[in-house]
């Protein structure tokens, strides 16, 4: 078995301290995992726990998206109003950036927000429908996928409530759509700038204040 020499244990542990497996050191220097983890053992590193690798992994995985790093006023107008939007009506808990509404307008914001502000991936985003049993569903996933530039392949299965929708007709005569976007760090980044402009605005949280 073919081992490290003693100025190539001390490159496999930076290496390894850098963020890289034990499966890629060895690649690095074409020697076998064992002997990469004796040079490991040899200068007493420690191995990764499982959370560790996983966080490594996350931190180092490429990113589905490109955030556009100079906005002009309209640009900036546009983040906002997106990052609002998404307080109000996002999932923040998950893996997923999922953004509901029925108000079409609302929905443009989000969606321009992600394809102008966030660059994403376009063929990763999905798009869901919620409507009411009766309702023309085909032409309701046509009125979507073509206001906001969504193919229909792109669309998951809708969910139909089986209930009457009223004296009035549909509550949501368009029903309401989920705009989703997997992608945990995106999801993050979104959070971080709500948490931004609560800071401004309010300055810390205010659930627990004396005077309310």
């Amino acid at each position: 078995m073919a081992m490290l020499s003693a100025g190539q244990r001390i490159q496999a542990a930076n290496l390894y301290r850098s963020g890289l497996s034990v499966q890629q050191v060895a690649d690095h220097f074409g020697v076998t995992l064992d002997a990469t983890f004796y040079a490991l053992r040899k200068l007493g590193v420690p191995r990764r726990t499982a959370q560790e690798s996983n966080r490594i992994r996350f931190e180092n995985k490429p990113l589905s998206y490109s955030i556009k790093d100079y906005l002009t006023q309209e640009e900036e107008d546009l983040k906002l109003a997106a990052v609002m939007l998404y307080w109000a009506e996002g999932y923040k808990v998950g893996k997923t950036i999922d953004f509901t509404n029925s108000d079409p307008d609302m929905v443009i914001i989000f969606r321009r927000f992600l394809r102008e502000i966030c660059r994403v991936d376009e063929s990763r985003i999905r798009a869901s429908l919620y409507c009411y049993e009766g309702q023309d569903i085909e032409s309701l996933h046509v009125f979507w996928s073509e206001l906001l530039g969504i193919p229909r392949s792109q669309f998951i299965k809708p969910y139909i409530k089986a209930a009457a929708p009223g004296p009035r007709g549909p509550r949501m005569i368009h029903g309401l759509v989920h705009v989703r976007y997997c992608d945990t760090k995106l999801l993050t980044q979104i959070l971080r700038w709500i948490d931004e402009y609560r800071q401004k605005c309010v300055g810390g949280r205010v659930v627990n204040c004396d005077w309310l």
